[in-house]
Protein backbone atom coordinates (compact mmCIF):
# COMPACT_ATOMS: atom_id res chain seq x y z
CA UNK A 1 0.00 0.00 0.00
CA UNK A 2 1.08 3.59 -0.62
CA UNK A 3 2.73 5.35 2.32
CA UNK A 4 4.67 8.12 0.61
CA UNK A 5 5.30 9.84 -2.71
CA UNK A 6 8.26 7.51 -3.17
CA UNK A 7 5.89 4.54 -3.19
CA UNK A 8 3.81 6.22 -5.89
CA UNK A 9 6.89 6.79 -8.05
CA UNK A 10 7.95 3.17 -7.55
CA UNK A 11 4.55 1.84 -8.66
CA UNK A 12 4.55 4.06 -11.75
CA UNK A 13 8.12 3.04 -12.59
CA UNK A 14 7.40 -0.67 -12.26
CA UNK A 15 4.28 -0.30 -14.40
CA UNK A 16 6.11 1.67 -17.11
CA UNK A 17 9.03 -0.76 -17.33
CA UNK A 18 6.70 -3.77 -17.30
CA UNK A 19 4.66 -2.26 -20.15
CA UNK A 20 7.78 -1.69 -22.24
CA UNK A 21 8.88 -5.28 -21.66
CA UNK A 22 5.39 -6.65 -22.38
CA UNK A 23 5.23 -4.69 -25.61
CA UNK A 24 8.34 -6.41 -26.97
CA UNK A 25 6.39 -9.66 -26.97
CA UNK A 26 2.83 -8.42 -27.46
CA UNK A 27 3.29 -6.20 -30.52
CA UNK A 28 4.80 -8.90 -32.77
CA UNK A 29 2.08 -11.28 -31.56
CA UNK A 30 -0.62 -8.77 -32.52
CA UNK A 31 0.99 -8.27 -35.92
CA UNK A 32 1.09 -12.04 -36.53
CA UNK A 33 -2.56 -12.27 -35.55
CA UNK A 34 -3.33 -9.59 -38.16
CA UNK A 35 -4.68 -7.30 -35.49
CA UNK A 36 -3.86 -4.24 -37.59
CA UNK A 37 -5.50 -0.85 -37.67
CA UNK A 38 -8.56 -0.89 -39.98
CA UNK A 39 -9.68 2.27 -41.80
CA UNK A 40 -11.34 4.75 -39.42
CA UNK A 41 -12.13 7.69 -41.65
CA UNK A 42 -13.52 6.16 -44.84
CA UNK A 43 -16.38 8.69 -44.75
CA UNK A 44 -14.00 11.66 -44.45
CA UNK A 45 -12.10 12.32 -47.71
CA UNK A 46 -9.68 14.88 -46.18
CA UNK A 47 -8.29 12.16 -43.90
CA UNK A 48 -7.90 9.40 -46.50
CA UNK A 49 -4.22 10.13 -47.09
CA UNK A 50 -3.62 10.37 -43.34
CA UNK A 51 -5.30 7.02 -42.76
CA UNK A 52 -3.33 5.40 -45.57
CA UNK A 53 -0.11 6.06 -43.68
CA UNK A 54 -1.44 4.23 -40.62
CA UNK A 55 -2.58 1.03 -42.35
CA UNK A 56 -0.75 -2.08 -41.30
CA UNK A 57 0.06 -0.83 -37.80
CA UNK A 58 -0.96 -3.34 -35.10
CA UNK A 59 -3.81 -2.30 -32.81
CA UNK A 60 -5.29 -3.83 -29.62
CA UNK A 61 -2.27 -2.55 -27.68
CA UNK A 62 -4.68 -1.73 -24.89
CA UNK A 63 -4.74 -5.42 -24.03
CA UNK A 64 -1.21 -5.43 -22.64
CA UNK A 65 -1.49 -1.90 -21.23
CA UNK A 66 -4.55 -2.82 -19.17
CA UNK A 67 -3.09 -6.21 -18.30
CA UNK A 68 0.10 -4.69 -16.91
CA UNK A 69 -1.78 -1.95 -15.03
CA UNK A 70 -4.11 -4.50 -13.43
CA UNK A 71 -1.24 -6.79 -12.44
CA UNK A 72 0.85 -3.99 -10.93
CA UNK A 73 -2.10 -2.41 -9.13
CA UNK A 74 -3.06 -5.78 -7.68
CA UNK A 75 0.50 -6.48 -6.56
CA UNK A 76 0.67 -3.18 -4.66
CA UNK A 77 -2.69 -3.50 -2.90
CA UNK A 78 -4.97 -1.94 -5.48
CA UNK A 79 -7.59 -4.67 -4.95
CA UNK A 80 -7.54 -4.53 -1.16
CA UNK A 81 -10.79 -2.55 -0.89
CA UNK A 82 -14.10 -2.10 -2.67
CA UNK A 83 -12.80 1.05 -4.36
CA UNK A 84 -10.14 -0.93 -6.17
CA UNK A 85 -12.63 -3.52 -7.35
CA UNK A 86 -14.95 -0.77 -8.63
CA UNK A 87 -12.12 0.69 -10.73
CA UNK A 88 -11.21 -2.79 -11.96
CA UNK A 89 -14.83 -3.60 -12.83
CA UNK A 90 -15.34 -0.33 -14.70
CA UNK A 91 -12.13 -0.78 -16.66
CA UNK A 92 -12.83 -4.40 -17.51
CA UNK A 93 -16.47 -3.78 -18.43
CA UNK A 94 -15.81 -1.19 -21.11
CA UNK A 95 -12.60 -2.89 -22.23
CA UNK A 96 -14.62 -5.99 -23.13
CA UNK A 97 -17.02 -3.85 -25.17
CA UNK A 98 -14.06 -2.14 -26.84
CA UNK A 99 -12.51 -5.49 -27.67
CA UNK A 100 -15.74 -6.65 -29.28
CA UNK A 101 -15.83 -3.42 -31.28
CA UNK A 102 -12.22 -3.89 -32.43
CA UNK A 103 -12.74 -7.50 -33.43
CA UNK A 104 -15.86 -6.67 -35.43
CA UNK A 105 -13.85 -4.10 -37.41
CA UNK A 106 -11.51 -6.85 -38.59
CA UNK A 107 -14.32 -8.69 -40.39
CA UNK A 108 -13.93 -6.69 -43.58
CA UNK A 109 -12.25 -3.71 -45.15
CA UNK A 110 -15.08 -1.30 -44.39
CA UNK A 111 -16.45 -3.00 -41.27
CA UNK A 112 -17.59 -0.37 -38.78
CA UNK A 113 -17.70 -2.42 -35.59
CA UNK A 114 -20.33 -1.62 -33.00
CA UNK A 115 -22.65 1.30 -33.65
CA UNK A 116 -22.33 4.40 -31.49
CA UNK A 117 -25.73 4.06 -29.81
CA UNK A 118 -25.16 0.54 -28.41
CA UNK A 119 -21.73 1.60 -27.15
CA UNK A 120 -23.24 4.63 -25.43
CA UNK A 121 -26.01 2.54 -23.88
CA UNK A 122 -23.53 0.01 -22.50
CA UNK A 123 -21.40 2.80 -21.02
CA UNK A 124 -24.46 4.41 -19.42
CA UNK A 125 -25.61 1.09 -17.97
CA UNK A 126 -22.16 0.44 -16.55
CA UNK A 127 -22.20 3.91 -15.03
CA UNK A 128 -25.59 3.18 -13.50
CA UNK A 129 -24.29 -0.05 -12.01
CA UNK A 130 -21.22 1.64 -10.56
CA UNK A 131 -23.29 4.52 -9.24
CA UNK A 132 -25.69 2.08 -7.61
CA UNK A 133 -22.88 0.10 -5.98
CA UNK A 134 -21.30 3.27 -4.64
CA UNK A 135 -24.65 4.53 -3.32
CA UNK A 136 -25.19 1.28 -1.41
CA UNK A 137 -22.01 1.67 0.65
CA UNK A 138 -21.71 3.47 3.94
CA UNK A 139 -19.34 6.08 2.50
CA UNK A 140 -20.82 9.35 1.28
CA UNK A 141 -19.87 8.99 -2.37
CA UNK A 142 -22.95 10.94 -3.40
CA UNK A 143 -21.47 14.13 -1.94
CA UNK A 144 -20.22 16.23 -4.84
CA UNK A 145 -17.60 18.94 -4.48
CA UNK A 146 -18.31 22.12 -6.46
CA UNK A 147 -15.17 23.73 -7.91
CA UNK A 148 -14.35 27.33 -6.92
CA UNK A 149 -17.42 27.67 -4.65
CA UNK A 150 -15.89 25.83 -1.67
CA UNK A 151 -19.14 23.92 -1.25
CA UNK A 152 -20.45 20.38 -1.43
CA UNK A 153 -23.81 19.18 -2.70
CA UNK A 154 -25.61 15.98 -1.71
CA UNK A 155 -26.91 14.64 -5.03
CA UNK A 156 -29.08 12.01 -3.36
CA UNK A 157 -31.09 10.22 -6.04
CA UNK A 158 -29.30 12.25 -8.69
CA UNK A 159 -26.02 10.47 -7.96
CA UNK A 160 -26.70 7.50 -10.24
CA UNK A 161 -27.58 9.62 -13.32
CA UNK A 162 -24.52 11.74 -12.59
CA UNK A 163 -22.32 8.62 -12.46
CA UNK A 164 -23.80 7.47 -15.76
CA UNK A 165 -22.86 10.74 -17.47
CA UNK A 166 -19.34 10.75 -15.99
CA UNK A 167 -18.58 7.16 -16.99
CA UNK A 168 -19.96 7.42 -20.51
CA UNK A 169 -18.45 10.86 -21.02
CA UNK A 170 -14.95 9.90 -19.87
CA UNK A 171 -14.83 6.67 -21.85
CA UNK A 172 -16.03 8.18 -25.11
CA UNK A 173 -13.98 11.38 -24.74
CA UNK A 174 -10.78 9.35 -24.36
CA UNK A 175 -11.79 7.19 -27.32
CA UNK A 176 -12.31 10.30 -29.47
CA UNK A 177 -8.91 11.65 -28.41
CA UNK A 178 -7.22 8.43 -29.50
CA UNK A 179 -6.79 9.58 -33.10
CA UNK A 180 -3.09 10.48 -33.30
CA UNK A 181 0.06 8.67 -32.27
CA UNK A 182 0.54 9.01 -28.52
CA UNK A 183 -2.10 11.71 -28.08
CA UNK A 184 -4.52 9.82 -25.83
CA UNK A 185 -1.85 7.88 -23.93
CA UNK A 186 0.12 11.04 -23.12
CA UNK A 187 -2.94 13.00 -22.02
CA UNK A 188 -4.15 10.06 -19.94
CA UNK A 189 -0.79 9.81 -18.16
CA UNK A 190 -1.01 13.50 -17.28
CA UNK A 191 -4.62 13.38 -16.06
CA UNK A 192 -4.10 10.18 -14.05
CA UNK A 193 -0.97 11.59 -12.42
CA UNK A 194 -2.91 14.70 -11.40
CA UNK A 195 -5.78 12.61 -9.98
CA UNK A 196 -3.23 10.50 -8.11
CA UNK A 197 -1.71 13.60 -6.50
CA UNK A 198 -5.24 14.76 -5.62
CA UNK A 199 -6.02 11.45 -3.93
CA UNK A 200 -2.65 11.28 -2.16
CA UNK A 201 -3.14 14.71 -0.61
CA UNK A 202 -6.75 14.18 0.48
CA UNK A 203 -8.62 11.41 2.29
CA UNK A 204 -6.37 8.53 3.48
CA UNK A 205 -9.05 6.14 2.25
CA UNK A 206 -8.05 7.16 -1.27
CA UNK A 207 -4.68 5.39 -1.08
CA UNK A 208 -6.04 2.48 -3.12
CA UNK A 209 -6.99 4.97 -5.83
CA UNK A 210 -3.45 6.36 -5.72
CA UNK A 211 -2.16 2.86 -6.50
CA UNK A 212 -4.45 2.63 -9.51
CA UNK A 213 -3.52 6.11 -10.75
CA UNK A 214 0.18 5.31 -10.50
CA UNK A 215 -0.17 1.91 -12.19
CA UNK A 216 -2.33 3.26 -15.02
CA UNK A 217 -0.23 6.40 -15.58
CA UNK A 218 2.96 4.32 -15.60
CA UNK A 219 1.45 1.89 -18.10
CA UNK A 220 0.48 4.80 -20.38
CA UNK A 221 4.02 6.19 -20.20
CA UNK A 222 5.47 2.76 -21.00
CA UNK A 223 3.05 2.41 -23.90
CA UNK A 224 4.35 5.68 -25.36
CA UNK A 225 7.64 3.87 -25.96
CA UNK A 226 5.84 2.17 -28.85
CA UNK A 227 2.91 4.50 -29.46
CA UNK A 228 4.80 7.78 -29.88
CA UNK A 229 5.01 9.14 -33.42
CA UNK A 230 5.41 7.19 -35.64
CA UNK A 231 3.41 4.59 -33.74
CA UNK A 232 4.34 0.91 -33.75
CA UNK A 233 1.02 -0.03 -32.11
CA UNK A 234 -2.32 1.59 -31.27
CA UNK A 235 -4.47 1.31 -28.16
CA UNK A 236 -7.60 0.24 -30.01
CA UNK A 237 -11.04 0.72 -28.53
CA UNK A 238 -10.24 -1.92 -25.94
CA UNK A 239 -7.55 0.35 -24.51
CA UNK A 240 -9.18 3.73 -25.02
CA UNK A 241 -12.56 2.73 -23.57
CA UNK A 242 -11.00 0.73 -20.73
CA UNK A 243 -8.64 3.52 -19.70
CA UNK A 244 -11.40 6.12 -20.05
CA UNK A 245 -13.67 4.05 -17.81
CA UNK A 246 -10.92 3.76 -15.19
CA UNK A 247 -10.40 7.53 -15.31
CA UNK A 248 -14.12 8.13 -14.81
CA UNK A 249 -14.42 5.65 -11.94
CA UNK A 250 -11.41 7.12 -10.12
CA UNK A 251 -12.83 10.64 -10.45
CA UNK A 252 -16.15 9.50 -8.99
CA UNK A 253 -14.55 7.66 -6.09
CA UNK A 254 -12.25 10.57 -5.23
CA UNK A 255 -15.01 13.22 -5.50
CA UNK A 256 -13.01 14.87 -8.29
CA UNK A 257 -15.50 14.48 -11.13
CA UNK A 258 -16.16 18.18 -11.66
CA UNK A 259 -12.49 19.02 -11.24
CA UNK A 260 -11.83 16.55 -14.04
CA UNK A 261 -13.41 19.10 -16.39
CA UNK A 262 -10.23 21.13 -15.81
CA UNK A 263 -7.66 18.39 -15.21
CA UNK A 264 -8.91 16.45 -18.24
CA UNK A 265 -9.71 19.55 -20.26
CA UNK A 266 -8.17 18.14 -23.45
CA UNK A 267 -10.65 15.26 -23.42
CA UNK A 268 -13.51 17.70 -22.80
CA UNK A 269 -12.40 19.83 -25.76
CA UNK A 270 -12.19 16.78 -28.05
CA UNK A 271 -15.68 15.61 -27.11
CA UNK A 272 -17.19 19.09 -27.42
CA UNK A 273 -15.67 19.54 -30.87
CA UNK A 274 -17.42 16.39 -32.09
CA UNK A 275 -20.73 17.40 -30.52
CA UNK A 276 -20.56 20.87 -32.08
CA UNK A 277 -19.59 19.46 -35.46
CA UNK A 278 -22.39 16.90 -35.52
CA UNK A 279 -24.97 19.39 -34.25
CA UNK A 280 -23.96 22.01 -36.80
CA UNK A 281 -24.00 19.48 -39.65
CA UNK A 282 -27.49 18.25 -38.75
CA UNK A 283 -29.19 21.49 -37.80
CA UNK A 284 -27.34 24.16 -39.80
CA UNK A 285 -27.72 22.81 -43.32
CA UNK A 286 -24.63 20.58 -43.31
CA UNK A 287 -22.38 23.48 -42.35
CA UNK A 288 -19.31 22.59 -40.28
CA UNK A 289 -17.68 24.41 -37.39
CA UNK A 290 -14.29 22.73 -37.87
CA UNK A 291 -12.46 21.40 -40.91
CA UNK A 292 -13.01 17.97 -39.39
CA UNK A 293 -13.62 16.66 -35.87
CA UNK A 294 -12.24 15.67 -33.38
CA UNK A 295 -10.41 18.94 -33.11
CA UNK A 296 -6.87 17.54 -33.27
CA UNK A 297 -7.51 16.75 -36.94
CA UNK A 298 -8.79 20.30 -37.47
CA UNK A 299 -5.36 21.65 -36.54
CA UNK A 300 -3.60 18.93 -38.51
CA UNK A 301 -5.50 19.75 -41.70
CA UNK A 302 -4.81 23.42 -41.01
CA UNK A 303 -1.12 22.84 -41.67
CA UNK A 304 0.38 21.72 -38.34
CA UNK A 305 2.45 18.57 -38.53
CA UNK A 306 1.16 15.65 -36.47
CA UNK A 307 4.01 15.59 -33.92
CA UNK A 308 3.55 19.30 -33.24
CA UNK A 309 -0.21 18.88 -32.69
CA UNK A 310 0.42 16.01 -30.28
CA UNK A 311 3.07 17.79 -28.22
CA UNK A 312 1.00 20.97 -28.02
CA UNK A 313 -1.97 18.98 -26.76
CA UNK A 314 0.31 17.35 -24.17
CA UNK A 315 1.46 20.82 -23.08
CA UNK A 316 -2.15 22.01 -22.86
CA UNK A 317 -3.04 18.91 -20.83
CA UNK A 318 -0.14 19.52 -18.45
CA UNK A 319 -1.05 23.18 -17.94
CA UNK A 320 -4.70 22.29 -17.32
CA UNK A 321 -3.70 19.60 -14.83
CA UNK A 322 -1.48 22.09 -13.00
CA UNK A 323 -4.31 24.61 -12.99
CA UNK A 324 -6.70 22.01 -11.61
CA UNK A 325 -4.33 21.05 -8.80
CA UNK A 326 -3.69 24.71 -7.98
CA UNK A 327 -7.41 25.35 -7.70
CA UNK A 328 -7.76 22.31 -5.47
CA UNK A 329 -5.11 23.73 -3.15
CA UNK A 330 -7.01 27.02 -2.98
CA UNK A 331 -10.33 25.45 -1.91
Amino acid sequence: MVRSLGDVVLIALVSAVATVLAGRWAIPALARAQGTQPPRYEDCPPLHSYQAGKRGTPTLGGLFVLGVALTVAGAFGGLSSSDGWIVCGAMAGLAVMGLADDLLKFRGRNALGLRSVPKLVVALLLGAGIGGVMSSTAQSYHILEIPWLHRTVDLGLGWVPFAMVVMAGCAHAVNLTDGMDGLAAGCLAIALAALGLWALASDPRNRVLVVWCAALAGACVGFLWYNAFPASVFLGDVGALGLGAALGAISLLSHASLWLLVIGGVFVLEALSVMLQVGSYKWRGKRRVFRVAPIHHHFHLGGLQEPKVIVRFWIAGTLLAMLGLTLVDLR
